[in-house]
This record gives C-alpha cells, structure tokens and sequence, in this order.
C-alpha cells in the first residue's frame, strides 16, 4: 500500500485566507473589527476608547507621568505615512513611527541637500496620523461595537487639543468608568478635486452608560494593527526592486565602508564602481570609462604571469593585481597591503 502523501497546503490555505480579510491598506484589522470612516457633512456621537499598551517604543511614551508604557491604558496611537510609493503609488507606514531609520526619510533628505526642486522633496514628505478605537453610538451605517479610526493629526486630533485647552475637564474623555460621550461634527475640506472629512467640533457630554473592564477584550490592540515593513522591505518597494534586485544588492550594503588606511583622505564615491550599490534604472558605469577620467583610483588588470611563488592572497587571486576585482576583498585581512602592492606597479 502506497504511503500516504502529506498535504502541501496544511497550515498555509488558512493563514491566506485570514490575511485576505485582514489587509486594509497599511492596516491589519482584527477578525470582526471595521473601520470607521466619518462621512463630511454629518455629525455622531462618540465614545473613544481605551486600549492596553503593550509597545516599548509607542510614540506618546512618557515613563515619568505614565503615559503610554506598556501595560497602560491609552487611548491613540500617532504615527506617520507615506504617500504615493512604489508602482502601486501606496500609502505606506514611514519607520521613523517606530523610532527607526526610513530610506524614504534619508532619500528625501538627500534631495534637500542637492536643493531639488521643492515639488520633489515636499513628495516624499511624512504626513501625521492617529489611530483611535471609537464606539458609534448613533450611526447608521455602523454597529454599535469598537471600531477603528484613522484621521490625520490636522483633521481630527487639533481638534480635539483645542476642546481641552477650552476645558481641561474634558480630558477623561476617554476613561471606561468616567469617560464622555464626544459629539462630532465633521465639516467637508477639500485639496483639489479630492474631498474628505474634517473634524470641525467636538461636544463633550456626560455619557448614558459607562464601562466596565470587560469591554477591553473587544477593543483591538492598537499596536499591532500597523502593517509595517522592515527596511530592506520598504526600500525595495519604493525603489521599485524585484527579488534578485535586492538579493544582488545585499552582499554589497558594507562594502562602502571600508578604506584604505593609507589614503583615508580620498572620497568614498571614487571607490571601484563593483563596490558601489546600484539603484533599478540607474545604469553602472563601465568600468573602462571609469578607468579613463579617474586612472589613478581605478584596478585594472596588468599583463603579468599568472603563477606567482609569493602569493599572498588568501582567497587564492593574484596578490598586488586583483585588489578589488573579486567579492572576497570586500572581507579580505591583506586588503590595504594588497592595494598598496598595486599602486606601485601603476
């Protein structure tokens, strides 16, 4: 009897099916958790609510007064996107949100530093949102359970900041057993031909009925509703990389930054272009046209017998010719002697 075959799709069918109902732009919903999305022109009443706090680098973080520390309730979560990226033109979570390096943020602030056009580096800004969970009271378009919302800081949480400069009073608002009830009105504003919801006013009032904890196992853990890329993910999206693009790319990333400690004075732009990452649709440089505007910082190849009895390369190239022509010298120990032996017979 032929052994039974094990299934290829266990486990993987229905983590697919879950990130299809999952994916909402750059969010990732919980199971049965909706958006909700103010319509301009109207007004709703509703409840903000809390939830418990369990990321160590949430941007609102103040360990002195207690303010969004792990295993405290808040009731938001800033953070900052951009805006048409990749083919997709995709709206896309800027990783300075999470405290960490963005190679949109770095690439903008190169062009800043060559004085592009302001049309050029103002496309590539980050724009301030906030996440909240809110309970629609008296939608009718919407249950009355939690859901998520997601505004810019100038179109909703300004807003908000203002009421509780009026009266500072209102700042339980989001508490479970002292909380208000927000009444909103959202006005129309428009960029263009785009239109969209502003908050316009908020009426705080004494809510009908309060919560209890319980209610914070329905509400959805706002740190990790953010679909956020790592890196090397986010890079390879906005420069329009496929997969070998990025698997070429990798092995390079630390080349640049070794030097010669005998010439630390020369640029590391000079350096031979096989040690210089390339981005999709920036042709490299031949090598022959390097040689020509810049002979003395380029390796090239010297008509010598192949067979040397002094060989010192480690990696079994010719010692004093190859620097620089092979992936191993971007680790080699004898590299800086290497190139030294090079330069004398140029």
């Amino acid at each position: 009897m032929a052994k039974k075959r094990k299934s290829s799709f266990r486990g993987k069918v229905n983590k697919d099916s879950k990130r299809q109902v999952s994916g909402y732009g750059y969010l990732n919903l919980p199971k049965g958790v909706s958006v909700f999305n103010p319509e301009a022109k109207s007004t709703v009443k509703l409840d903000f609510m809390p939830y418990e706090v369990t990321s160590k680098r949430h941007p609102d973080r103040n360990v002195e007064d207690e303010i969004a520390v792990p295993g405290s309730l808040w009731y938001k979560l800033p953070f900052k996107i951009h805006r048409n990226i990749g083919v997709d033109n995709d709206k896309v979570v800027c990783l300075t949100s999470i405290g960490k390096a963005c190679p949109v943020c770095e690439k903008r602030a190169e062009l800043i530093r060559q004085e592009a056009d302001k049309e050029d580096t103002d496309a590539l800004k980050q724009s301030k949102r906030n996440l909240y969970c809110v309970i629609p009271l008296d939608s009718k378009k919407h249950e009355v359970e939690p859901h998520i919302m997601d505004m810019s800081q100038y179109l909703c949480q300004e807003e908000i900041n203002n009421t509780l400069e009026e009266d500072e009073e209102f700042e339980v608002f989001p508490d479970l057993e002292e909380g208000l009830t927000m009444k909103c009105r959202f006005d129309e504003s428009n960029i263009g031909k785009n239109k969209f919801a502003e908050l316009g006013k908020v009426t705080p009032s004494e809510r009908d009925e309060q919560y209890t904890e319980d209610i914070l196992d329905d509400i959805p853990n706002l740190d990790k509703v953010l679909n956020i890329l790592s890196y090397k993910e986010l890079e390879a999206k906005f420069l329009e990389l496929d997969e070998e693009d990025t698997a070429e790319e990798e092995p390079e990333e630390e080349a640049p930054t070794r030097k010669r400690k005998s010439r630390e004075e020369e640029p590391e732009e000079e350096t031979p272009p096989t040690r210089k990452r390339k981005h999709k649709g920036e042709e490299s440089e031949p090598e022959e046209e390097v040689e020509e505007e810049k002979p003395k910082r380029t390796r090239r190849k010297r008509e010598e017998p192949e067979e040397d009895p002094d060989n010192k390369c480690p990696y079994g190239h010719v010692f004093g010719k190859d620097c620089d022509e092979h992936k191993d010298c971007a680790q080699c120990e004898v590299w800086d002697d290497c190139g030294d032996e090079q330069d004398k017979h140029k």
